[in-house]
Parts: structure tokens; sequence; C-alpha cells
């Protein structure tokens, strides 16, 4: 029986190391394969953490059989792409998050000045270089072109369309979308604004915990299995939280390998009673301005995501409701998708219109506030009430694993079978082939690594037919050594037929065992024949 190791996430040495490098790190073989990630912060008109992707990105390490997978993330600034830093040498991927770093990069990006023509043209060509592309929400619209039949009428819809890299064949769909004064200024109606009045009209307060946890609306996707970010998922949909991205459209015949990863629901969130609002009109004229520029220098206010100029122009007063719903246009749109460009560097591109990396809730509603004179976009115009409450209230890492798995599969690295775990810090990989007919089948186990002792179960199942005549998950065996990776021999105790397979880590830790919840069906399936 191998002894006890203790495996810590801290202890393990860390290499000096090109992208892409693959190190042995021991005697028996074992490897680590460290995948270089780039986050991208921006040089923006307004800003926006990137705390989420780099705390769920960076160091995150995780064992498949003998081969130790590591993320190594660092934030990359706009300077370092226009100097060339943003390099296949030095990064596998990018990360590019929405918000005020998506967002205010297509409103950057989208003049045609030498500046902005030097970023695009670095970006694209780490893209045509092999280079990965992983983003959410604003991050997918800024690569992406509209798919307008139109001239833009909208700066909004003109920074979208013009940002574009000219790198993906996917395009970003909105039926409208822009600023609400900007757009009355333009002689736009109110309602023009469309599904960015979830984002403007959601309050802009950092301090009003209702609107920095519960903004946009969490959607139920429609999940496609046809790629292996989502293939180890057993339900049809997931809950992912929207805070205005788009819908995605597909070429009917595109240029390369192109697969839809997930969709939005049917029902349309402007049809639903609990997530439609309506359009709202700013009516405050220059004073209006001229009372928030006021209050604002009086009280030194702290926006979730802009600047002063921004704060503002959220403090304005007064805001008028409409009769107007604001539609969506996103019933069984794409959602996610994943390509491969269509040259020699096959480089994969995962784009996402939710944000995968937010925290979700269940239950509530959208209110509107109360039409007052005093109504501004600070406060907000609406807010989600009657939330569930305790445990179900925020859930902050629910979505983190597709995250994880969406940076692995980009980053060309890691194989398909290798992606880290789903339902949580463990699964089994698949075991290929599926039909075997040896009495000793090497089974391997996936698993997270964590601080404190760590050991991992085999649970296995028995259907002489593969029908639903399962017999009762019984433990196999424990691996409880991790230092020479995880695996099982098994040896098909029930003889001939079919085997399905789940594991459990377990981790002792500072006096105390935390044992991980078992997958809501089996990691993996074989069959045994004679």
């Amino acid at each position: 029986m191998p002894s006890i190791v203790m495996v810590n996430a801290t202890d393990i040495e860390k290499p000096t190391y090109t992208a892409g490098n693959i190190r042995t790190t021991g005697s028996d073989g074992s490897e680590l394969k460290v995948i270089k990630v780039a986050i991208l912060t921006g040089d923006r008109i307004i800003t926006s953490p990137n705390g989420l992707f780099l705390n769920m990105l960076d160091d995150y390490q995780w064992i498949v059989g003998n081969t130790l997978y590591r993320l190594d993330a660092k934030q990359i600034s706009d300077k370092d792409i226009l100097l060339g830093k943003l390099n296949t040498k030095n990064y596998d991927l990018v990360v590019v998050p929405g918000g005020g770093v998506g967002d205010g990069e297509a409103c950057i990006r989208c003049f045609p000045t030498v500046k902005n023509m030097i970023w695009k043209n670095n970006f694209a060509n780490f893209i045509k270089e092999g280079g990965g592309y992983f983003s959410v929400c604003g991050g997918t619209a800024l690569i992406t072109d509209l798919d307008l039949d139109r001239k833009p009428r909208s700066f909004l819809e003109y920074a979208y369309e013009k940002s574009a890299f000219g790198v993906t064949c996917v395009k970003s769909h909105y039926n409208t979308i822009g600023f609400p004064i900007l757009c009355q200024i333009g002689g736009l109606p109110p309602e023009y604004v469309g599904v960015g009045g979830y984002v403007l009209f959601s309050g802009w307060n950092a301090s009003d915990e209702n609107i920095t946890q519960h903004s946009g609306v969490c959607l139920d996707y429609q999940i496609s299995r046809n790629n292996p970010i989502f293939d180890d998922y057993l339900e049809s949909t997931r809950r992912i939280t929207w805070i205005g991205g788009p819908s995605l459209t597909v070429p009917e015949h595109p240029d390369r390998n192109v697969t839809v990863l997930a969709y939005y629901p049917k029902q349309e969130m402007s049809d639903n009673v609990s997530t439609r609002i309506h359009a709202w009109k700013y009516v405050g004229g220059i004073r209006g301005f001229i009372k928030g520029a006021l209050k604002n220098i009086k009280n030194n206010y702290k926006s979730v995501t802009m600047g002063k100029i921004g704060t503002i122009f959220t403090l304005a007063v007064d805001w008028e409701m409409t009769d107007k719903i604001l539609q969506s246009d996103f019933s069984n749109k794409p959602a996610m998708t994943a390509e491969i460009y269509p040259n020699e560097n096959q480089a994969r591109i995962v784009l996402a219109a939710p944000h995968t990396e937010s925290p979700v809730w269940w239950g509530g509603h959208i209110e509107e506030v109360k039409d007052t004179d005093n109504n501004n976009l600070w406060d907000g115009l609406n807010k989600w009430v009657n939330v569930t409450p305790n445990n179900r209230a925020l859930e902050t890492e629910f979505n983190y694993w597709i995250n994880r798995r969406c940076v692995a599969w980009v980053s060309k690295i890691v194989p398909d079978n290798d992606l880290p775990p789903v339902y949580g810090p463990s699964q089994v990989s698949d075991i290929h082939p599926y039909i075997q007919n040896s009495s000793s089948i090497k089974i391997i186990g996936n698993a997270e690594v964590t601080d404190g002792i760590a050991s991992l179960d085999l649970y296995y199942r028995y259907s002489e037919d593969n029908s639903s005549n399962w017999s009762n998950w019984t433990l196999y065996g424990t691996d409880i050594d991790g230092s020479d990776g995880w695996s099982w021999s098994f040896n098909a105790p029930n003889g001939t037929g079919y085997y399905q397979f789940y594991s459990i880590r377990r981790v002792e830790y500072e006096g105390h065992t935390e044992t991980e919840t078992s997958p809501p069906g089996p990691d993996a399936i074989l069959r045994v024949v004679k």
C-alpha cells in the first residue's frame, strides 16, 4: 500500500517556462503542463476590476493520471499589447472580460486612429499565430461584427461594429442597443436603448449590495454537448448570469469549424413578467445634469464601473418611465460558441454572451421604482426583489468550472479528456476504448490540487444490458497517494456487461475532513466483453 502524501498547492515548485512548456517533474515520468493565460485589463474610459477571473484562474491546478496541469494567469494592459507583448511566446491564450474592459475597449477601439490600428492588428496577429481567445459579454461584443443589415444608428452600434478584429466568423446580434441620453440627443426613441437598459437602469452605486450582487438576469441556458467543454455536463440547462450581452449569429456556411455551446432560453426576457422592464426617458434637461454634478462634488461617489464623467451622467435627474417594454429578441439564439481559426496554427476561440464568471441567484423578480422627479441611473430605475434567501441567494463559484474548461480547451495544451472537473473537485476520465476485454482495466482519476491530505474514492455500478436496471453504487477502492497520479486497476467484479463510474475526493486539513458531494450521474462508462 502506498504511503499517504501531503499534497499542498503552494509547495509545488514553480518553474521558469515559456508558453506551452512541458516539464518532467518526477522520476516516474509525471509531467507538469503550464498554461500561460493573459487577462486583459485595458486602458479604458470606464474601469472594472478583473479580480474574478484572476482569482479563479491563477495557480489553479489539477491532476489527471500522472499529469499535473497549472494555469498561470497574468494581467495584460493596453500598453503591453501596443508593445507586442501579447504573443505566443509569452501566452497561450488571452481572456477578455466584459463590463468596463470589453465594452470599454469597444468604445475606444472603434475609432480609426493609428494607435487603435496597431492595437487591433497585434491582437489579431496573436490569434492568427495560434493564440487562443476566450471572452464574456463585452469582450465578445469587442471582437465581433454586428449582424446589422443597415448602418449603425447609435454610438454603441457603431462601436461594436467598428471595434472588431476580423478574426471570428461569428457576429453579435442586438435588435437595437444604445446609451439612453445619447439616443435621445440623436433623435432615437427611448426604447432604442434595447437590452442595454438591463445594465444602465439597474443602478451604479458601488455601496448598494443589491446593485453589486444582483445585476442583470440569471437565465437557464440550453446546453449543447457537442464540444469537449460541456461533454461531461449531464443536464440540459445551466444557470448563468446575463448582464446585457448579445446573442450570437453563426454563418450558414462558415469557413471554419464552429459549434454552438449554449443557447438562450426559449422564453424571451421581455415576455417574462418577472424579468421584463420598460424604457425610461430623460426629462431633466441641463438642470438635471447640474444637480448631478453638484451632488457628485459634494459626496465624491464611487461608481460600480464608471469614472467621474460617467458618474455625473448617472446622477442626473429626472427620468420618466414610458409604456414601451424593452425587447430582447434572443429566444433560442446562440449564446456561446467555439470555433477554430482556419489556418495552420488552428487557434481556438470561445465567445460567451453571458457572464460565466459572475455569481448566480435563484428566485425573485425585477421591480421598477416609483416614477418621481428625482429618479436617476445612480440609484437605479429597477431592482431585484424577493431573491431566494440564505444558501441559494448568491453562489459565487457556481460556474467557475465553465471558465476553467473554456481556458483549458482554448489553450490547445490540455487533451479533450483532461479538462478540469465539472461537478466538484474530481471526476473519472472517459475510458478509451469504450469496449474492453481485459480483466484489469486502468481507470484514470481527475482531481483538483488542494492543501491537505487528499484521497480519491472510485465508485461503480453495474448493468448486464445497459438498461435502467443498474445496481447500487459501490465503493471499489481508494487511491490515497496523489503524488504518482490518480488511478485504479479495475477487475470488472461482475464480469461482462456495463459499468459506470464516478469519484469522490476527500481532503483532511487542519483536523477536519472535506468530502465531495456525489455528482448527479456517472462520470464515465465502459462495456466489458469476453
